[in-house]
């Protein structure tokens, strides 16, 4: 005996089943409250997404604090902010793109509702006047470039020739803190410190005498040797202590 084939299904029935068992399910969602509630949620969602991307809630302020070596326009223009909808901004994002600002060593970013936003700076501090010929920019410790400008107040490097440093980039970190121990070092001796790619630094006394010291390796030795050829007899015009274990006047 054979087994019994199912009948087949003709679509119109097919579809008169699924829409019996649509009816069937909406009729449960009503009597439970399900629906409503979804219906609820749904619009809920809409108003929410409509809310929170709506041109009433965009960034129109920019609030720049503790700036001092940095132009708040330049501050708001690398935020990136404006114009965009505040519910949406990411701030560590913002926070980032300002810090790369030349001046900026750290940002952090805050919303206030319902269209501004703050961002709250830490500068980088200059420490070093670079000089290249009639312009000059400022460095910090860490030889960041910060901006082109002149400070009386801070010590400086003259550079005759070459390239003026790029604002944004950076000296060598090294080389500024030699500069910095040799200005402290010699103080009121000290008449201008002058940098050469060949010979590197070079300390120009008060008596006018000038002294060799090249880059920034074994800077307490040179100086120690300077110190004692200063008490020779002999008279010099110029000492070269790159090789501190060897040094030359003449």
């Amino acid at each position: 005996m054979s087994a019994r084939q199912p009948r087949p299904v003709s679509r119109a029935t097919a579809r008169r089943s699924r829409r019996q068992r649509f009816h069937g399910a909406v009729r449960t969602l009503i009597v439970t409250g399900r629906l409503p509630a979804f219906m609820l949620s749904v619009g809920l969602a809409v108003f929410a997404v409509g809310f929170l991307t709506s041109r009433d809630f965009v960034v129109r302020s920019v609030v720049v604090e503790g700036n001092q070596a940095a132009f708040a326009g330049s501050i708001v223009d690398a935020s990136g902010a404006l114009g965009q909808p505040i519910f949406q901004l990411d701030t560590a994002a913002v926070a980032r793109r300002v810090a790369s600002h030349p001046a900026v060593a750290s940002a952090s970013v805050s919303a206030r509702f319902p269209d501004t936003i703050v961002v709250h700076l830490t500068e980088r501090v200059p420490v070093l006047v670079w000089q290249v010929g009639e312009r000059s920019v400022l460095a910090d410790d860490h030889g960041w470039v910060i901006a082109e400008a002149y400070d009386a107040k801070l010590p400086r490097v003259y550079q005759p020739q070459g390239d003026l440093p790029a604002v944004g980039s950076q000296l060598p970190p090294e080389r500024i803190q030699a500069a910095l121990y040799i200005t402290s070092q010699l103080g009121s001796a000290l008449t201008s410190l002058q940098y050469d790619p060949t010979s590197g630094l070079t300390a120009q006394l008060s008596d006018s005498r000038a002294v060799v010291l090249g880059e920034a390796d074994r800077l307490p030795l040179k100086l120690s040797v300077l110190d004692a050829a200063l008490k020779l007899p002999d008279h010099w015009s110029r000492l070269d202590v790159r090789e501190p274990d060897r040094p030359y006047y003449q």
